[in-house]
């Protein structure tokens, strides 16, 4: 268990009992001071957390947190500004297999332990600073759940670490391309339409193919 203050990895870590959202009160603190250094704020529960499309991100016990994607968190030059999500969901995803999870990503930006979702990954900007809002349920009888004991400050120290000397997005995206198969029996919404992985094709730019229409994370860019 995280105390009330720690520094991990030069990131500045706020546990906190219970907030509205994480992404939400990471947001609020960036807008009434600006973030000269990454702050990530840990939440114990929240009353209306959010997840993709705008959905309320429902939760019984998992391992909440928001943090501000900047100095010393270096993301590549090479990342697509649209495929963030995928970029930061598989280094979480190899994270939690160093310690024997079985966890995989999903298109384009949860996280899966067999056939459940067991986490999701949201991105936002806000002042030219990204703020990832990270949910990884730990327990659950509803929704997945990740499938190894969490040791939170072993994680949180392993993500920042990474994310000052990380990956290319081409290293990212050919292991992601590997297991890509693992989408077809899925689908995922483009607004309020649900669409089928079963033909998708990835693009190296993170984006997907269906049908000739293509298609780069939750939003529309061409047919």
């Amino acid at each position: 268990m995280l105390g009330r203050e720690a520094i991990l990895s030069g990131v500045k870590v706020i546990q906190m009992t219970k907030v509205d959202s994480t992404q939400d009160e990471l947001r609020r603190r960036l807008e009434s001071t600006f973030l000269h250094k990454p702050l990530c704020v840990v939440a114990q529960s929240q009353s209306k957390g959010r997840g993709s499309r705008g959905n309320v991100w429902d939760n019984e016990q998992a391992l909440m947190f928001s943090f501000a994607y900047n100095a010393p968190l270096i993301l590549p030059d090479d990342v697509p500004a649209q495929s963030v999500a995928i970029f930061l969901g598989c280094i979480i995803r190899d994270i939690l297999r160093e310690s024997g999870s079985s966890a995989w990503l999903k298109y384009p930006n949860d996280l899966y332990v067999l056939d459940k979702k067991a986490g999701g990954i949201l991105i936002e900007r806000v002042k030219g600073v990204l703020l990832c809002g990270v949910g990884i349920n730990v327990a659950s009888e509803r929704f997945g759940k990740i499938d190894i004991a969490l040791d939170e400050e072993k994680f949180f120290a392993r993500l920042f670490e990474v994310l000052q000397n990380p990956p290319s997005w081409k290293q990212i995206f050919s292991n992601y391309k590997l297991e890509f198969w693992r989408n077809y029996p899925f689908s995922f919404h483009i607004g309020d339409e649900l669409v089928s992985l079963r033909d998708a094709f990835l693009l190296e730019d993170g984006g997907v193919n269906i049908g000739g229409r293509v298609v780069y994370n939750l939003r529309e860019c061409g047919v």
